[in-house]
């Protein structure tokens, strides 16, 4: 009788180990499949799923799913690195509820098409709306200004950048001053002359999911502040 009572808590106390080791593993692996499924692409992409307790994964609630990932592309965002945890995360219906990590060397398009290199990207917030800080050099940000300056209009010009939003632009010797400033999610170089245009260096849409908010120039980085969907880009 004991012998068989020992075997019988032997049996339960593997099964117990099996469902709260094993379920984690297993759900995880669905996972990773979830996210391909998504669109997402990366190399070594790794998924951690985890739920306090692990039984509640059976219900097809995960606490936190962590996603590191190189060379990553969600949607039209692209990643050299990627280290991000989903919070909240209904698995079955795919709703996320919140958004912390990083993401470096992104790359989004310009108005023209062309990309733009942030150094790095923090997220934080909901996932329908994370707030995305974005670094880049002050030179990167003077090359990018310059380059659709003479995509949009046509005009060449010597762009340098100044805290806490002040830009000069130089056109054939001459000075014009301005602002870059944010507007309908959009950054923008605002001349203070009227002879020179308005030149979008970036915009949400069309090959960029960063909605900019708002915007200031440092010694030696650019600091931008703004949303992404990353519940969208994940869907």
């Amino acid at each position: 009788m004991r012998s068989c009572l020992f075997q019988i808590l032997v049996m339960l106390a593997i099964a117990f180990g099996l469902v709260w080791f094993g379920l984690p593993l297993g759900v995880s692996a669905l996972a990773t499949g979830a996210l391909n499924s998504s669109g997402f692409t990366g190399t070594d992409t790794k998924v951690e799923v985890s739920s306090n307790p692990p039984f509640m994964l059976l219900t097809g609630h995960a606490d936190t799913i962590r996603i590191r990932s190189s060379e990553a592309r969600m949607g039209d965002l692209h990643a050299a690195a990627v280290d991000v945890v989903l919070g909240d995360v209904e698995l079955l219906s795919r709703n996320i509820g919140t958004v912390t990590g990083t993401l470096d060397g992104v790359r989004v398009a310009a108005p023209n098409g062309d990309p733009v290199g942030i150094d790095k990207v923090t997220l934080e917030g909901s996932a329908t709306a994370t707030i995305a800080t974005a670094t880049l050099t002050v030179p990167e940000a003077e090359t990018l200004a310059e380059s659709q300056l003479k995509s949009q209009t046509g005009i060449t010009a010597t762009v340098t950048l100044k805290g806490p939003n002040l830009v000069t632009l130089t056109v054939a010797g001459k000075p014009v001053s301005g602002r870059l400033v944010t507007s309908n999610g959009s950054l923008l170089v605002v001349p203070d002359s009227a002879a020179l245009p308005i030149v979008t260096l970036i915009s949400p849409g069309s090959g960029n999911p960063f909605r900019v908010t708002s915007v200031d120039i440092g010694s030696t980085i650019v600091t931008l502040v703004g949303t992404i969907n990353i519940q969208n880009l994940l869907s």
